[in-house]
């Protein structure tokens, strides 16, 4: 057989708190390809928060916050994390990924500016240490929607 070209169709959404993906296969039956449940809180959302927690600790400490925007970074922080769960799963995922790196780097160089009562060269250390590892180890497209359309009825058509 050769030039056989078919066009599949992947129809997502979300049904009953699930993300779920599939097609409708030539026989009008529902093909699902994926299911997973819809977390509330992603990896990338709970590093921006550590790090804001651990930035308003060392703020009420009378510590300084060496981030040249300030806390005036917050809203850009949320601004680009619902930006990214708009894309697609991949566009989503890298940005995630430095959403996830910035966070757990930011809240890691946070704690041992606390511990040591200044930043040091430690705090730069253990920022780049802890959002490597999170750039490199932790799931990018975890709290990726990437849903298309409306949500689906699971059954045959």
């Amino acid at each position: 057989m050769t030039d056989i070209h078919q066009e599949v169709n992947v129809i997502e959404g979300i049904y009953e708190g699930q993300k779920i993906a599939g097609y409708i296969d030539i026989n009008d039956q529902w093909v699902e390809l994926s299911r997973r449940p819809v977390k509330d809180l992603d990896v990338a959302e709970a590093g921006q928060i550590a790090d804001a927690i651990t930035t308003g600790v060392g703020l009420s400490q009378g510590l300084a916050e060496t981030n040249p925007i300030g806390i005036g970074v917050l809203p850009l922080k949320f601004a680009l994390n619902d930006y990214a769960e708009k894309q697609g799963v991949r566009e989503c995922g890298q940005i995630k990924r430095f959403l996830s790196a910035t966070g757990w780097g930011g809240a890691a160089a946070n704690i041992i500016t606390l511990s040591a009562g200044a930043f040091t060269g430690g705090s730069a250390a253990a920022g780049l240490l802890v959002g490597t590892l999170a750039w490199n180890q932790l799931p990018g497209a975890d709290g990726c929607v990437n849903w298309l359309g409306q949500p689906v009825e699971l059954s045959t058509l």
